[in-house]
């Protein structure tokens, strides 16, 4: 799978995946809505804005897939494997080039400095603090009144 990769889009790593030029978008939605022609088989390139289950996506790893089987045959491969173990691993593949890929791309700020960017990358972590109500810390108001105003009173004991 590596080799097909590197061979199909000119990468010798996942991290050279940040240079792929992505599917033209009037492509992508022609393919997916109209009667558009697909992805070029001589140049492939994914819609890296959307995951690997659109119709434009699922078509290049069928694609990858197919290249994939000839060349376990014409190559004589001694292990044989199921088609749906094959493209598991193009997509987790594909997963981790995409991740690589927009994490590369430069961040543009929109409205009051969030980024405009969808943020549908599936392994993000979002912090949430909550305030919690101590028990202990419950009418305490009432002590440090007292505190305060004997302050006022009597500041030599302070």
């Amino acid at each position: 799978i590596r080799r097909l990769l590197k061979d199909t889009f000119s990468i010798s790593q996942d991290a050279d995946f940040i240079v792929h030029q992505p599917a033209d978008r009037e492509d992508v939605y022609s393919y997916e809505y109209e009667d558009g022609p697909g992805p070029n088989t001589q140049n492939l390139a994914f819609d890296l804005k959307n995951g690997f289950n659109t119709p434009w996506n699922a078509k290049i790893l069928d694609i990858l897939l197919e290249e994939l089987k000839k060349r376990s045959v014409e190559e004589e491969w001694p292990f044989r494997r199921s088609d749906a173990y094959y493209k598991a691993i193009l997509e987790d593949r594909y997963k981790r080039m995409r991740m690589i890929w927009r994490a590369a791309q430069p961040k543009t700020l929109g409205d009051g400095g969030m980024s405009s960017e969808e943020s549908d990358i599936e392994n993000d972590v979002e912090c949430v603090l909550r305030v919690k109500n101590m028990a202990w810390r419950r009418g305490i108001e009432r002590e440090l009144n007292i505190i305060d105003n004997q302050r006022v009173l009597d500041d030599e004991i302070f």
